[in-house]
């Protein structure tokens, strides 16, 4: 069994995709068992994806760490601040916005019984080939 080596790391050491706005945290540490990324956007952000990963069967938490944003849960909108903690099953329609300030969120997903897939990682690539 390959076994992962401890990694301590400071989010600012994480490059940012997407303008920076993305912090593929669990990819740089290494973790392979779940996806786990940081995400910040400043207030007024509105070009968060609506997705549902109904295609690939992935549930995502979300924990508010600084900040504030609206996440919309299947056309209902619930406001999130620092400690807000959300779960969303695959196939339930999920997006953020920032109309009152800036949020940044830790976001882990995964598939249940199944093994773990770097679903952006897959999406990058699509995009590149």
């Amino acid at each position: 069994m390959d076994m992962s080596e401890p990694t301590v790391v400071h989010i600012d050491e994480i490059e940012g995709a997407h303008g920076g706005v993305f912090k593929a945290v669990g990819r740089t540490l290494g973790v392979t068992a779940f996806g786990v990324n940081v995400e910040q956007y400043p207030q007024g952000h509105d070009q968060y994806p609506d997705h549902d990963h109904a295609d690939d069967g992935q549930e995502e938490v979300y924990y508010v760490i600084s900040g504030q944003a609206t996440l919309t849960i299947d056309g209902t909108e619930h406001p999130l601040r620092a400690g807000s903690i959300a779960y969303v099953p695959s196939g339930h329609s999920r997006r953020f916005t920032t109309p009152d300030g800036s949020v940044q969120f830790l976001a882990i997903g995964g598939t249940p019984n199944a093994p773990f897939s770097d679903v952006i990682a897959a999406r990058q690539k699509a995009a590149t080939t």
